[in-house]
């Protein structure tokens, strides 16, 4: 396998294998929930006329942008511009799991040289006999993509193991040095950099693993969550106050459900991410989070407002007597 048995047993120990079985839960519920997604821009066709028109005139009332966004949207439609969104939500899902088939045949063929070149690590004498931080996040991001969390997280917590490599560092005083700085470090004479540098650990793969990390949960939140979930969430909430008056009972409790398993992954996706990465991922958690609570206003005022339709930019839309579509 990737790993060795004493990295299993690490994994073990820190919880990582008992995680998994929740996690398949989810990797479940997100099979679930790009069923409704790919279900939904066919239930939007169904509805078309009544949806697209009633879309177009709350678009209408949106000062500055709204009009030149009518235009591109009575060409697009409510059902087309659904398709798109879940269109690129399931090519990335086919884009990782290619990937993801192209490692397992490398490995087969190669082993580790075989993982080493198809993630674009040069192979020399000197190349590592086991999987690299940068690779483990690689495996992590095309994982996630694919719908397997629980793979994804196992090589989360591997590439985050990868910090940690022994560096003896004979020519700076070793473990020496070490204990002269740590002693210093007591009485103030060197600083907590200092006292950093020197740990007998390799600092500069470290360093790597930490840009790897930022870039995976990048990715990860602007991508699979934001376009994936965020956007879906959006849009099936934009249906929701549309089509309130048109929609039976089973309809809106279908919709409820789907909504409310894109809320969860909004939720565990942005709380993982913060809880790795802190203030870093603080910017992309904001953007999903305003998405999420966007669109639970949406289905809140559906219920409030006169016509069922609010903006965000104008509040509740009286369709009745919005300004002509031209």
């Amino acid at each position: 396998g990737l790993i060795s048995r004493p990295e299993k047993t690490i994994m073990h120990q820190l919880g990582v294998i008992g995680r998994r079985r929740r996690l398949l839960v989810l990797g479940l519920l997100e099979d679930l929930d790009i069923y409704t997604d790919l279900m939904f821009p066919f239930i939007a066709y169904s509805c078309d006329a009544k949806i697209t028109e009633r879309w177009l005139q709350s678009w209408s009332e949106v000062p500055t942008i709204g009009h030149p966004l009518v235009r591109i949207f009575r060409h697009l439609r409510f059902w087309g511009f659904s398709g798109l969104g879940v269109a690129a939500a399931c090519m990335g899902g086919i884009f990782g799991l290619s990937r993801l088939m192209l490692y397992r045949n490398d490995y087969r063929k190669r082993g580790i040289e075989g993982m080493h070149s198809e993630i674009g690590v040069e192979c020399t004498p000197r190349s590592p006999t086991r999987l690299t931080g940068e690779e483990f996040f690689s495996l992590a991001r095309f994982s996630d993509i694919a719908l397997m969390p629980s793979l994804a997280d196992l090589c989360q917590e591997m590439a985050e193991q990868r910090r940690w490599i022994f560096a003896s560092k004979e020519e700076e005083g070793g473990a020496l040095n070490r204990t002269r700085a740590q002693t210093d470090a007591i009485f103030g004479k060197v600083t907590a950099h200092d006292l950093q540098l020197a740990e007998l650990r390799d600092e500069a793969a470290r360093e790597r693993v930490d840009r790897a990390q930022q870039v995976y949960f990048v990715i990860l939140l602007l991508g699979r969550t934001l376009v994936g979930n965020a956007l879906q969430l959006w849009l099936q909430s934009s249906f929701f106050e549309l089509g309130y008056e048109n929609l039976g009972r089973e309809a809106h409790v279908k919709l409820v459900i789907g909504m409310a398993i894109s809320v969860l992954h909004l939720c565990v996706r942005c709380f993982d991410a913060f809880s790795k990465l802190g203030c870093f991922s603080l910017p992309f958690v904001v953007i999903n989070v305003a998405v999420m609570a966007w669109s639970m206003a949406k289905i809140g005022y559906a219920f409030t407002c006169p016509q069922h339709v609010w903006n965000l930019s104008t509040g509740c839309v009286d369709i009745a007597h919005s300004v002509p579509i031209v």
